[in-house]
């Protein structure tokens, strides 16, 4: 049995070894071709093999459930960061309007009282 590391594709060049994440098969290991572009389905070859045996149902259930959740905290976490960039902003332009007051109640009243 060669090792993953020696295998070639149909196209005579070394396989590339990834990972699906699509919702059928979550983090399940393989083998490809390495012109295959999942984004357009286009193939150098046809070469495909699983590296690991299809998962069951609850640990597929599991892994979706989890991925979801990790796509929700980062979006979660990109409008936190945007908050914090605002107040961080607001916080400038208040600090920069109350420094302007103060200059300026000091030029309009000389004979200040205590």
């Amino acid at each position: 049995m060669s090792s993953v590391r020696d295998m070639k594709c149909g196209c005579g060049i070394p396989v590339a070894r990834r990972t699906s994440w699509t919702h059928e098969n979550p983090g399940r290991k393989f083998v490809a071709c390495k012109f295959y572009n999942a984004e357009t389905g286009q193939r150098g070859c046809n070469t495909f093999e699983w590296l690991d045996e299809d998962i069951v149902d609850w640990k597929r259930d599991v892994t979706n459930v989890l991925i979801v959740e990790k796509h929700r905290l980062a979006t979660d976490n990109s409008i936190l960061k945007s908050r914090i960039v605002f107040a961080e902003h607001e916080n400038k332009r208040l600090v920069e309007e109350v420094e302007k007051l103060k200059q300026k109640r000091k030029g309009s009243n000389p004979l200040m009282l205590f």
